[in-house]
């Protein structure tokens, strides 16, 4: 296990019993009032074809802490909010893997899950919410958008991205709640957050571990803030301490929560174009973007002799390949071309004559087309 005790689970599980005793849902502990102001700013950047989903701010708001209400009782939650991301020796030499499978082929799957998948629970969430956009379920993807808010707010806490999570292995234990939620709770209304431009992700996981890798970068400094606040209040944690890990924090701590507000927007962007941009009921206009190019695959003239002409589009960097019908490459016809195309492809003497497929691969697009060689 690659925890060290106390292990987050049992923590946050500890914690979550705790608080749904104590207290009420609306306060749960980012902290809860930081999440409320990701849920509560998220929609500022959505473009004018999108802010009819404006009209379910207050569901959003209302819903952003279910996931921790969730915890003690929905198998697998409290690995969602989180990842141990420097447990993985791949991170910390610059060559971490996205891919979750390859990282349960060398570290086992309870492992994986035990260290944290957020990158991945998001990557699931927007999924789900590009189903719903597709059908028209505007409330339940409110409520989707609201999980969203919340995992990914949980990324851009720095302590939700490290083995020192409660800074427990360099002597800070305890800062976790002490920077999420004392500190915030009472510094929640200096944060500001700007209009930001959005943006599509090609591949969520990927943006995820962005924003992960973002927030580890300020490990040591929210740790080393700790130190300087209680050197100031002679080790008590009262308002002299607060005020010090506020004023060494506040800089980073307003970007992180900026960057969740933004990226949550972004991944709801994400999901709509996933969907296929459709109509969203009350926004100040129809006309979205331009988007990305329609997915096309055409190959012909089938059957054919000597030359095989293939018509691509789609978002790049695409791909087009040639497989046999043992699934072995025979050709790469096409590689990581930024825009659409059409190109002659003659094949090799060695490709003899037979049934043959050609494949399209970009960014969440696989097309496949059959096609006879004949001699």
């Amino acid at each position: 296990m690659p925890h060290w005790q106390p292990s987050r689970s049992a923590l946050a599980s500890c914690l979550a019993v705790v608080l749904a005793v104590a207290m009420p849902a609306t306060g749960w502990t980012w902290g809860s009032a930081t999440h409320t102001y990701i849920a509560q700013n998220y929609s500022k950047h959505l473009p004018s074809y999108m802010d009819g989903l404006r009209v379910y701010d207050s569901v959003v708001v209302a819903h952003v802490n279910d996931p921790d209400i969730r915890r003690p009782t929905t198998p697998g939650e409290e690995y969602r909010h989180y990842i141990d991301v420097d447990f993985y020796s791949e991170f910390l030499a610059g060559a971490m893997p996205h891919d979750r499978a390859a990282l349960e082929a060398k570290y086992g799957a309870q492992t994986v899950l035990e260290t944290g998948i957020v990158p991945w629970a998001v990557a699931e969430v927007v999924a789900t919410l590009a189903q719903q956009f597709q059908t028209g379920q505007w409330s339940a993807a409110a409520l989707t958008i609201a999980d969203l808010c919340h995992y990914v707010g949980d990324s851009t806490q720095p302590l939700h991205c490290t083995a020192n999570y409660n800074g427990q292995l360099t002597g800070n234990t305890g800062i976790h709640s002490r920077y999420e939620t004392s500190m915030m709770s009472t510094h929640i209304g200096d944060l500001s957050t700007p209009v930001m431009a959005i943006r599509d992700y090609a591949n969520p996981v990927d943006a995820m571990f962005g924003l992960v890798s973002g927030s580890w970068d300020q490990v040591n400094a929210v740790l080393a803030a700790d130190n300087t606040a209680k050197a100031a209040s002679g080790g008590l944690i009262n308002s002299t301490y607060y005020n010090s890990l506020w004023n060494s924090t506040q800089s980073f701590t307003r970007t992180r929560i900026d960057s969740a507000t933004v990226a949550t927007a972004s991944f709801v962007y994400t999901a709509w174009i996933d969907a296929g941009q459709p109509t969203i009921p009350g926004s100040s206009t129809d006309v979205g973007p331009a988007g990305p190019p329609v997915a096309l695959l055409e190959v012909g003239p089938t059957p054919f002799r000597g030359s095989l002409t293939v018509r691509f589009a789609g978002r790049g960097p695409l791909t087009v390949e040639m497989f046999d019908v043992r699934g072995r490459r025979v050709a790469r016809v096409v590689d990581r071309a930024e825009r659409p195309g059409t190109i002659v492809w003659q094949p090799d003497p060695a490709v003899g004559p037979g049934l043959y497929f050609v494949r399209l691969m970009g960014p969440r697009l696989d097309l496949v087309r059959s096609v006879i060689q004949l001699r």
